[in-house]
């Protein structure tokens, strides 16, 4: 029984993701390559050094000596807890935990042990989970083409996960409709309270704030095309769905 057990987590921990994530007839874009999203808050006065010393791991050769891409980093201006946001790729748990890419990766974390070491001093919270999203070519091209982010991390009411990840592929779909920024979705997958991450890029945040260019009467008809009851239905049908959720403005850290 025990043994089941073990090889029951294995499979769920290796798998595609959550089941009520699995692809459907809309999209399947957020179950392409796995991420480790990593949220870090600075000690007190220190942010400024937070930032320095990501940037330096980069810059030493510490990811390509780890046999990975350096994460993407996103600086907190308003809205979370948070100071900095690390979306790391992984591809998928198999190529990250494998026997090569572990060596590697302790290897690498013993040849820069004085930049970690910092790091760690200068951080006064750290959280890591686990996520699908985009695939990372649309991913590291979105971060090469926008400075600023608009991140919203939503936690599901008890089985309202799948309809949760539903709404918000019904609102890209009305994004798209009214020619406004369309999200990139992420589905938590392990290590975190949250269900769903959505991100935002715009070139800055006069873009973010552009108001609409569509008249009121055309977006209404739009929303009900995308599968909602009207206009406002998006944001009440949203809450019917979520216990909370933390919306964030950042910049994109080089």
């Amino acid at each position: 029984m025990h043994k089941l057990f073990f090889w029951l987590t294995v499979i769920a921990i290796l798998g595609f993701g959550p089941a009520w994530a699995q692809p459907d007839d809309q999209s399947a874009t957020h179950t392409e390559d796995l991420y480790r999203i990593q949220t870090l808050r600075a000690a007190p006065g220190k942010l400024q050094s937070l930032i320095e010393l990501n940037q330096q791991l980069a810059e030493a050769g510490f990811y390509r000596a780890a046999g990975s891409p350096p994460p993407f980093i996103g600086r907190h201006s308003q809205g979370d807890h948070w100071d900095l946001i690390l979306i790391h790729p992984m591809r998928s748990y198999a190529d990250y935990y494998a026997a090569d890419q572990l060596a590697r990766r302790q290897a690498a974390q013993l040849k820069h042990a004085s930049l970690l070491t910092q790091l760690a001093a200068v951080t006064a919270f750290r959280e890591d989970v686990f996520a699908y999203g985009p695939s990372l070519a649309r991913l590291t091209s979105q971060f090469a083409d926008h400075d600023f982010l608009h991140i919203e991390i939503f936690h599901a009411l008890a089985g309202k996960q799948a309809e949760l990840l539903r709404q918000r592929k019904m609102e890209n779909t009305y994004l798209k409709g009214v020619q406004r920024t369309v999200n990139e979705i992420f589905v938590m997958h392990a290590g975190g309270d949250a269900d769903v991450m959505t991100i935002g890029f715009y070139p800055s945040l006069q873009a973010y704030a552009k108001p609409h260019s569509m008249a009121e009467e055309q977006r209404d008809q739009v929303a009900r095309q995308a599968g909602f009851k009207s206009l406002d239905d998006i944001s009440y049908y949203l809450r019917a769905l979520i216990a909370a959720h933390h919306d964030t403005l950042a910049s994109v850290v080089r």
